[in-house]
Order: C-alpha cells, then structure tokens, then sequence
C-alpha cells in the first residue's frame, strides 16, 4: 500500500473567532472606547477589534449611532438597582443618592459613553428600568408625580453633565470614583483657577475673593454629592 502523501501545516496561525454577535459587537464598542476615547468608536474600528469587515457588523447593528446607545446601555444594565422601600418609606433619599452617585461611576469607567444620552432621551430596557425606579423612589417619598417625572428628566441631564466632564478632561479610564476626581484635578490644572482666583479684585468680587479656598477645594466625591442632594431635596422640598 502506497504511503500517503504528508499532510500539509494547516494556515490558521490564531485560535478560531468567536461567533459575532450584538453582544458581542457592544462589547467589542466598549473595549475601544476605554482604549481610545468615544469618538474613536466607529463601525470600522470595531470591526478591526472582532477581526472582521464592517459589513458583517450591520447584520447586529444598523449604523454607529444605535452602537452607541447599545453599549450606554449595556453600562447602565451593570448597576444593581435598589429595592423600594417599604411603607413608610424611610431611606428613599439615601437609596436614590446611592442610585444616582453608581450610575455616574459606572458611565465614568467608560469615559464619554455619558455623553450619548445628552440630546435625546435614551430608551434601551436598561435605561428605561433605571428612571422607573427613580420615578419609584421618589414617588415613594410622597414627590408630586408631575414634579417626580420632570425631576426625572433634571436628573438624566445632570448624569449626562457630570459624565460629560470627565470626558471632555480626556483622562484614562479608571474607576468611576478616579474618573471623576481626575477630571475635577485636571479642570482646575488646565484653568489655573487658583492663581485667577487669587487675582481677583476684592472690590468689585468681594464674595468670590474672600471664597477663593472653599471655591477651588474638595474632592469630588463630595462635589457630586452635594449636587445629587441639592437634586433630591429640592424635588421633595414638601415631602417629610
């Protein structure tokens, strides 16, 4: 019996690829994203990352803007959301501040994924389970719900603006508490705040100027603290 000729070496120099999917290519989004910045994110980009064509992306994804709102959802579905508290309502305040202050970290670990929800109202289930239950809690503090529902929105816009400025500091991705201290530190580093402050005239700013150490000082953790308590209280103004 004739020897059979050698099997020649096979090509494949890389394990084979995972299955695409729309997980997979959100995924795909976010891993480019925390590298190189949300405007980095495009269809040809991620496609590069899953080590394929862009055409096969459209499959799972109609254009870059559905991409992106994806993955702002994909971020918000990994904070855990509070039960409501049970009658009377006790700690709502507290489970709502904790609520707010998790989603901020969490979209300040993906520096700019915040900004997709400024200019339209998201609507992904993540989202949309994330302002249910804020609209729960606050209407479980006894907040008028008409004034509970635009509270909703008033909150949405200050994630969005604190979100926004982390990512405009451009700084690396860390955790979402480092995120927002690092910006705060590179805003003030970037302006010169402190020597502009320490410049003013006291006659014609006389409260900036005598207020230059408290303006320019803290951390953040408690500048975005006070604004989300600024935020509730004032909704609940008449509520116990």
């Amino acid at each position: 019996m004739p020897t059979p000729p050698p099997r020649r070496p096979s090509t494949r120099t890389r394990p084979a690829k995972p299955p695409l999917s729309e997980r997979a290519v959100v995924d795909a989004g976010l891993r480019v994203l925390r590298r190189e910045g949300l405007d980095a994110v495009t269809m040809r980009k991620v496609a590069a990352e899953l080590d394929t064509g862009p055409a096969s992306l459209y499959v799972y994804v109609a254009q870059r803007e559905e991409l992106l709102r994806l993955m702002l959802d994909a971020v918000v579905a990994t904070v855990p959301l509070p039960e409501l508290p049970a009658d009377p309502p006790g700690n709502w305040r507290e489970r709502l501040a904790g609520l707010i202050t998790d989603v901020i970290h969490a979209l300040n670990s993906h520096p700019g994924i915040g900004r997709v929800s400024l200019g339209s109202i998201p609507a992904g289930p993540a989202w949309l389970d994330l302002f249910d239950r804020i609209l729960g809690l606050l209407l479980a503090g006894g907040v008028d719900r008409q004034r509970a529902a635009w509270g909703c929105d008033l909150i949405a816009l200050h994630i969005g603006a604190v979100t926004y400025e982390v990512s405009a500091a451009a700084t690396a991705a860390g955790d979402g508490a480092g995120a927002l201290q690092d910006a705060l530190e590179h805003r003030h580093a970037r302006a010169s705040i402190e020597e502009r402050l320490a410049g003013l005239d006291p006659v014609r700013h006389p409260h900036l100027a005598s207020s230059t150490a408290e303006l320019s000082s803290g951390p953040a953790a408690s500048r975005l603290a006070l604004g989300i308590e600024v935020l509730i209280n004032g909704l609940a103004a008449d509520c116990r």
